[in-house]
């Protein structure tokens, strides 16, 4: 349901995109200097990253404050919060660039399934309870930016097991939080959340090596777990999938990015480091 490309539509004579990802900046950019269109706006978070990529096109308004873009880019989707309390080096959420730092509880939102908070196991108890009240409603849920894994208690598991059919995302960025990561899967095993319930994203090429990411997917898939390896791209990234200059130090090319990425989500090549053991 979540487009491959920015998300085009037209109001009152203004052409409006919203623009997820900076590499998609380039080819907006090739057609906004092309279109008919007087009035141009436009928005999302690569923009928030980049906001003067489109300075030397008058036509081109920048902005942020259409209401329910979100439900054009996907009709089911909606947030609850805004911000994240982490500072994560490899995140422009929690830096303050695409929202400020720290959580910001909404008041209201649309009563829809499908959540992209930043960091919803950030907000307060009674918060999260009045999502989850809604959640119950709808029977199932997709936990769709991934949770913090350290954050995740037993009272957010008691809860999203209510959930008839919960998808839920965790995250195993490093090595270091593979004890958290177990706990947090552990948590949610004890309330029967069903193994395929549960997928967990790997972030990949930021500051490990081919074979700590390796041993991180495995790690995850040993649990009964499908990995999801995320390659890492610069917050100022205007090319997808590049190997950089940092990332050739750490061990990768365009040979072992492909390898990861082809095995966990399609299937395809042959498992690497196959010397990897896992911890019982």
């Amino acid at each position: 349901m979540w487009p491959k490309a920015p998300t085009q539509w037209i109001d009152g004579g203004t052409l409006y995109i919203s623009i997820p990802f900076t590499w998609n900046l380039p080819d907006v950019k090739m057609q906004v200097s092309h279109t008919l269109f007087p009035h141009v706006i436009v928005g999302g978070p690569a923009v928030k990253l980049m906001p003067r990529f489109f300075d030397e096109i008058d036509k081109v308004e920048v902005q942020d404050n259409y209401p329910g873009v979100l439900q054009k880019v996907n009709p089911m989707a909606t947030r609850t919060t805004t911000g994240c309390p982490n500072k994560c080096k490899f995140c422009g959420i929690g830096e303050g660039r695409i929202e400020p730092g720290g959580i910001v509880e909404l008041d209201d939102w649309k009563d829809l399934p499908i959540l992209c908070d930043n960091n919803l196991f950030a907000a307060s108890e009674a918060h999260f309870d009045r999502v989850m009240d809604r959640l119950e409603k709808w029977g199932w849920c997709d936990f769709n930016q991934g949770v913090d894994a350290r954050r995740l208690n037993k009272h957010h598991a008691e809860r999203i097991a209510r959930v008839k059919k919960p998808m839920i995302r965790l995250a195993l960025d490093s090595l270091k939080y593979v004890d958290q990561w177990a706990r947090a899967y552990t948590l949610l095993r004890k309330f029967k959340i069903a193994k395929h319930n549960i997928r967990s994203y790997a972030l990949i090429g930021f500051d490990s090596t081919p074979e700590e990411a390796w041993h991180r997917c495995e790690l995850i898939q040993s649990h009964g777990v499908k990995a999801l390896p995320m390659w890492f791209h610069a917050l100022d990234a205007l090319q997808k999938n590049i190997v950089t200059t940092k990332q050739r130090a750490l061990g990768w090319n365009e040979e072992e990015r492909k390898a990861i990425m082809q095995w966990y989500y399609k299937h395809r090549g042959e498992r690497r480091y196959t010397n990897i053991k896992i911890a019982s």
